[in-house]
């Protein structure tokens, strides 16, 4: 079986510029324990979130202003997605590492984790006796698939509260009627500034957020489509919602806030260079 669905899942990319701070709170959002760095198209580095305690937090440093390039670990092992399952365990296995981002055409398109094979029912345990036994030197027993299935759902917990926090926190600021409602509004907003973006912008931004809403984006065109206007952001909003084109501008308006308060201010102010003087007005709210 090859690597090929897992292409996407909980997959985070930042640029080397990005801090630490930021990488935080893509980890937090995503649930999960890595970042990809990927500078012009490549992998050039990758932080877990045990680099950050002790790179970072162990050694006095200021994640506001410390970026991933100065904590990440250079050395990047990747597989294509055409890989099989048995050649991720093995490479885990030789290089004592728990996540391997996988590639097409050089750039990260994913990313297999050790846990991520264990969830699978279908592989028998004794596959992963000897990657365990390389990352932790011993040859204790290993785990039952019961308690990885249970902590994969712990973490799909974890996603759902993510994911209705910020639609809680839109739908208040919006005046938004249910949460369905809040998700449809911010959805249509969320994918026409994803389509307007360049595809490295728009990845960028799409870790930041929830994986529950970023998962629904990834399959988007590539951008950037010209064809984006605040007009038809409107136009669409008022279709979606049943509203009238000054409430949806309004609506469109709460979103804006609702981003500036939970995706850094660094990435906001990256969207914000490649927008459009006319789009631009439109996201300067604070």
């Amino acid at each position: 079986m090859s690597l090929r669905t897992y292409q996407w899942p909980r997959l985070v990319i930042l640029k080397p510029s990005a801090t630490v701070f930021e990488a935080a709170r893509a980890l937090d959002n995503n649930q999960v324990g890595a970042v990809v760095v990927q500078h012009q198209g490549r992998a050039i580095g990758i932080v877990t979130d045990r680099d950050l305690t002790v790179r970072v937090i162990g050694q006095g440093l200021d994640p506001q202003t410390t970026t991933l390039a100065t904590v990440m670990s250079n050395e990047v092992v990747t597989l294509p997605l055409d890989a099989s399952r048995t050649e991720a365990l093995r490479l885990m296995q030789d290089r004592r590492i728990r996540r391997i981002p996988l590639v097409e055409d050089g750039a990260v398109v994913g990313v297999v984790t050790l846990d991520d094979l264990l969830a699978d029912e279908a592989a028998p345990l004794t596959d992963f006796a000897d990657v365990v036994r390389a990352q932790i030197g011993e040859g204790g027993p290993m785990a039952p698939t019961r308690l990885e299935m249970q902590a994969a759902k712990r973490r799909a917990s974890r996603l759902d509260a993510s994911y209705r926090r910020l639609m809680n926190e839109f739908r208040t600021e919006s005046a938004l009627s249910s949460i369905e409602q809040a998700d449809s509004g911010f959805l249509v907003i969320l994918s026409a500034l994803v389509r307007r973006l360049t595809a490295d912008e728009a990845k960028d931004l799409i870790a930041q957020l929830p994986l529950r809403i970023g998962e629904r984006l990834q399959s988007l065109p590539a951008g950037p489509d010209k064809t984006i206007t605040e007009a038809a952001i409107v136009a669409e909003l008022a279709r979606r919602l049943g509203v009238t084109p000054p409430r949806a501008r309004e609506v469109l308006d709460a979103a804006v806030r609702t981003l500036d308060a939970n995706v850094s201010a660094g990435q906001m102010q990256d969207i914000r260079h490649q927008l459009p003087k006319e789009l631009r007005a439109v996201f300067a709210h604070a």
